[in-house]
């Protein structure tokens, strides 16, 4: 599994299409359509309370998935008890799918760094 993180309008999705030979129909907002390239996790984690079972059987099913997420650890803590629960539930699972990736890329300005992997 690839983990591809970075801001939003940063050019992960345009990375993670050239880096797999993918077109946009293989993309999916949510891990239960089953494709192989998961954008918009954070999206996501925001609709859900218990992501990583979800997330373990779509690895399961998609090993060589390849998962996007934009950065919203950064800047000013939000007020909002549910968006700071969001927010921690986005850098945790980042966290665990991390360890867990063979790779893992962070794109600033269209430029992918390798954080983990070659």
């Amino acid at each position: 599994m690839t983990l591809i993180i970075g801001g939003v309008g940063q050019g992960k999705l345009r990375y993670a299409l050239e880096l797999s030979g993918l077109d946009a129909s293989q993309v999916c907002d949510s891990p239960e359509e089953n494709k192989p390239i998961l954008n918009h996790l954070e999206t996501w984690l925001k609709r859900s309370e218990h992501p990583l079972p979800i997330l373990e059987d779509f690895l399961t099913k998609r090993p060589d998935a390849v998962i996007l997420c934009d950065e919203v650890g950064c800047g000013v803590v939000p007020m909002d008890r549910e968006d700071r629960a969001w927010r921690e539930r986005v850098g945790r699972t980042c966290c665990t799918l991390a360890e867990r990736a063979d790779r893992v890329v962070r794109v600033y300005c269209g430029i992918p760094m390798v954080l983990k992997g070659e």
